[in-house]
């Protein structure tokens, strides 16, 4: 078998639109597959990924710009500087710095807020009947926990809540980032480069993400305001994208497997376990990237120092080799390993945050509106060559 056999493009019209069946093609057929005008390697399989992960040395950061989601070179060097750019040791150093922030105890401590905003927008919405469980909920809870974790204005998290959303809005015929969505970039960036600014002039102390960075030095200089705006882009794109798409996927699920959901109501506890299984079954990140710094052989194949890798996680997270059966939706599943968070030294950051999203909104959902309907009509999917998902998931139930 050879990557002839299989027709594979990251920024391919078909994988914004239905890029499953392509995953599988490529882990039966060319499970490291050579992409030749980007000349860069795929990995489809659940273990090359999970082992290229715990690499570091080998497979660094960061990868081909273009497929960091954007088209324009420049754009694409920006997010070179951020910490998803970065490689130990200095990237072991500043995670280490973070992680008392993201830890399961301290984002624990945002629970009763969590709780509190989540059941807000629910009660709001009981006298219409109608929630969109992605830009009525999703999106409103994961931006304010982004928001508090950074330290920006809460006041400002409709504002942030646009920006992303046309950030990751893409048009048909247009290859990887349409105008609008680079403007929002700009955007984003502009606003966070204010925020350092502002705060800079207001004190540096405090106790959250941006004041470990302004106090990181990287080969023995701070971190200048362009750089600090960089790292705080991918905290805030990664912080308020992906969960409200994973959401929204494990409600369309459980619509789809009245048992299952049937299950959770009985049996709140197992709702942790069934986030787990959202989280593997509806992955949003179709792929990220890093640069082999020697040449080496991966199931045969040549690859050569500089060229790209493709880690792509959405195929890796449905391997039969890894997963029974793993195209079917099974909260009881709980297995040892999934990659919904990444793996190795760039797992996701945010990753105790998100999981406790999810769990506090199910909770709360669940227990609210238990016998809630959905028109899949009425669903807008993401039609995005990095990021797959839903854009609008709106329920119905009995307006009270």
């Amino acid at each position: 078998m050879n990557d002839a056999m299989v027709d594979y493009h990251p920024l391919a019209e078909i994988m914004r639109h239905d890029p499953l069946p392509v995953y599988e093609q490529l882990r039966k057929h060319s499970p490291v597959h050579y992409v030749e005008d980007i000349d860069s390697w795929a990995l489809s399989r659940f273990e090359d990924v999970w082992s290229a992960g715990q690499n570091p040395e080998l497979y660094r950061s960061p990868g081909p710009a273009l497929l960091n989601g954007v088209l324009d070179s420049d754009e694409g060097q920006r997010g070179n500087s951020s910490i998803f750019g970065m490689n130990p040791p200095q990237h072991t150093i500043l995670r280490k710095q973070l992680t008392r922030l993201f830890s399961p105890r301290a984002v624990s401590k945002l629970e009763p807020m969590i709780r509190s905003t989540v059941r807000e927008y629910i009660e709001s919405a009981l006298p219409v009947g109608r929630l969109d469980v992605i830009t009525d909920l999703g999106i409103q809870i994961s931006v304010r926990v982004a928001c508090t974790l950074i330290e920006l204005p809460l006041s400002d998290a409709d504002l942030l809540v646009n920006v992303v959303r046309r950030y990751f809005t893409r048009e048909p015929g247009v290859e990887g980032m349409p105008p609008d969505a680079i403007a929002a970039a700009e955007e984003l960036h502009g606003y966070l480069l204010d925020a350092v600014r502002d705060r800079r002039r207001r004190g540096v102390d405090g106790d959250d993400a941006l004041t470990t960075y302004f106090g990181f030095q990287p080969e023995g200089r701070p971190l200048t305001d362009e750089e600090l705006a960089d790292h705080l882009d991918i905290l805030v794109v990664g912080g308020t994208e992906t969960l409200p798409k994973v959401f929204a996927g494990g409600i369309i699920q459980l619509h789809r497997h009245p048992d299952q959901r049937a299950a959770l109501i009985a049996d709140p506890s197992l709702i942790p376990m069934a986030f787990n299984e959202i989280a593997r079954y509806e992955m949003p990140t179709q792929f990220l990237t890093r640069r082999a710094t020697r040449d080496h052989e991966l199931r045969g194949m040549e690859i050569r120092e500089g060229q790209g890798i493709l880690f792509l996680y959405r195929s890796a997270n449905r391997d039969a080799a890894e997963f029974d059966e793993p195209d079917r939706f099974d909260i009881h599943r709980n297995p040892t390993r999934i990659l919904s968070f990444g793996h190795g030294a760039h797992v996701c950051l945010g990753q105790h945050a998100a999981r406790l999203e999810g769990r506090v909104m199910l909770e709360e959902l669940l227990a609210t509106v238990p016998d809630y309907s959905l028109d899949e009509d009425e669903v807008v999917p993401e039609r995005s060559e990095f990021v797959a998902g839903y854009v609008s998931v709106p329920i119905h139930f009995d307006p009270r």
